[in-house]
């Protein structure tokens, strides 16, 4: 293999580990051998354990930020226009079907997404590369576009908790996979059932926008 080749096969045994045994039960003699490239490798390219781990958040990033790269092209556009409503409810549900569509799909590798829940859940010193890198901004872009869809009926504040209980059942319908197949009769999430899945967040997004808002007491 060469450098580069090496390299990136530790970075995939990486998060086979890393997704099995979380970030304290994998070991970087187990990494080195499931990519059969010498432990000392791991030490060259990522200096360590550590070093690998941070890599594998920062390729999460990545990855994720190359797939909504058209999201966050038409953020940019439709925030310029807050008098752009429908714009921005459209962007909204788009987003979070995409959202459905890593989380739920095939679009993330398994164990991509293991280890992003599994931080997510039990955060790392490491936290802030996954927090800076995707958490904020797009919570702050969904929360930006509820706003401005909902037409000056919806606070920032209040947008900021709405779209927390959101994005937390994708995590959900991502994490509790198979209890979820089970109890709703289905073998697998199939695109028919992410699309059910995508509907039904639908319709939490639009009975949002379009409740009245509380009578001044």
């Amino acid at each position: 293999m060469e450098k580069k080749d090496s390299k990136t096969a530790l970075l995939y045994s990486a998060f086979k580990e890393f997704a099995q045994n979380g970030f304290w039960g994998a070991t970087t003699r187990d990494i080195a051998g499931r990519a059969n490239i010498n432990i000392s490798s791991i030490l060259y390219y990522f200096g360590g354990k550590k070093g690998i781990y941070t890599a594998a958040l920062k390729n999460i990033v990545e990855t994720v930020n190359a797939k909504t790269q058209n999201l966050t092209l038409r953020y940019e556009e439709v925030i310029k226009h807050p008098e752009d409503y429908q714009g921005a409810r459209d962007l909204l549900k788009d987003s979070f079907n995409l959202f459905c569509e890593l989380i739920c799909g095939e679009a993330l590798s398994k164990d991509m997404k293991t280890v992003f829940l599994s931080e997510y859940s039990r955060p790392t010193e490491d936290f802030n590369i996954l927090y800076d890198g995707l958490i904020q901004p797009f919570h702050k872009r969904m929360s930006n576009l509820m706003v401005q869809a909902g037409r000056g009926k919806i606070t920032l504040q209040d947008a900021y908790l709405y779209t927390f209980p959101i994005f937390a059942q994708l995590f959900v319908f991502s994490s509790r996979k198979e209890t979820i197949c089970k109890f709703m009769n289905w073998t697998e999430y199939t695109q028919e059932e992410i699309k059910r899945l995508q509907s039904y967040m639908q319709g939490q997004i639009e009975a949002l926008l379009d409740r009245k808002p509380p009578e001044n007491l």
